[in-house]
């Protein structure tokens, strides 16, 4: 039997409403930013030159496992001066939660490059200053805030609405900006006009499209959560037009969706585990520090 028969946009759509969708936001920026790391850097206004993508994983002095959402290698260009790093990380809870890590991992990253790293939060939340000085391990350094204005978001739709209602090409770029939209955006009807938008796209490569269709999947969900009949609605909406031209691609996309949640589940259940066998070897450290003070007595 052939896929068609097997398979019907409805049930697709339902699919689609029945996976989890946890920490959309969190998500999908690790995803679009590591998938596309030049045009993102370049669409989400990232500092410097882009170079390359750098791995993600951050080992701690004291046997901690971390991970950073972004972290690349740049060149001088407008504030950057010499070569550097950045790590960029997505914040949508009071910074200060977050402070800690992200000095860890500028520490991590200095270590391994021998240069100056930059600490970055992007965020839809103002803090009021582009720039915050923090503190931790007794050490006071600077952290620079990428704050997503309406008016940034306004900005990039302008762009879209004009390009795809003229039946212009998108470049890598200026497609970056419906993840940079959907991601950021606090106003349904923005991520409703997004969806439109997608769905009148003529000509896009299909994974790019493939891909933004995951990201504006997963925050359709998140915005309109308590409105189950408008979530299938938009997701309709933006799934025909792929339905009908690559149907093979977005059931395959559909397939490793799933297969990466579970596998990220699984992730996340050995640094729980992990992080209660760090608290168990810091207790036992203590207590053997004890004992030895009792017995120097």
């Amino acid at each position: 039997m052939s896929l068609e028969k097997q398979i019907t946009l409805e049930k697709l759509v339902t699919q689609m409403i029945e996976e989890s969708n946890n920490n959309p936001r969190d998500y999908c920026f690790r995803y679009i930013v590591n998938t596309y790391p030049k045009a993102v850097h370049d669409a989400f206004d990232f500092p410097g030159e882009y170079v390359n993508n750098l791995k993600l994983d951050v080992y701690t002095e004291d046997g901690r496992n971390l991970e950073m959402d972004c972290a690349q290698l740049i060149m001088p260009k407008g504030e950057i001066t010499c070569k550097s790093t950045i790590n960029v990380e997505h914040q949508t809870y009071p910074i200060t939660e977050k402070v800690g890590s992200i000095y860890d991992y500028k520490l991590y990253l200095i270590h391994k490059t021998n240069i100056p790293s930059n600490s970055i939060v992007m965020t839809n939340i103002d803090p009021g200053k582009d720039e915050i000085f923090c503190k931790s391990h007794d050490q006071i350094f600077k952290l620079k805030v990428n704050v997503v204005t309406r008016e940034k978001i306004s900005k990039r739709l302008k762009i879209l609405n004009n390009k795809i209602k003229n039946k212009k090409g998108l470049t890598q770029k200026e497609a970056m900006y419906f993840a940079y939209i959907a991601i950021f955006t606090k106003q349904k009807e923005t991520m409703e006009r997004l969806a439109y938008l997608f769905s009148q796209i003529d000509q896009m490569e299909p994974n790019l499209q493939l891909d933004l269709h995951q990201v504006l999947k997963k925050m359709i969900k998140f915005h309109f959560r308590d409105y189950k009949n408008k979530i299938r609605e938009l997701l309709t909406m933006i799934s025909e037009s792929i339905f009908q031209k690559n149907l093979e691609g977005l059931t395959y996309k559909e397939r490793t969706e799933i297969q990466m949640k579970e596998k990220d589940q699984k992730l996340e259940e050995k640094d729980q585990k992990l992080e209660e066998k760090n608290k168990e070897n810091q207790k036992l450290k203590k207590e053997i520090e004890k004992l030895k003070k009792q017995i120097n007595k």
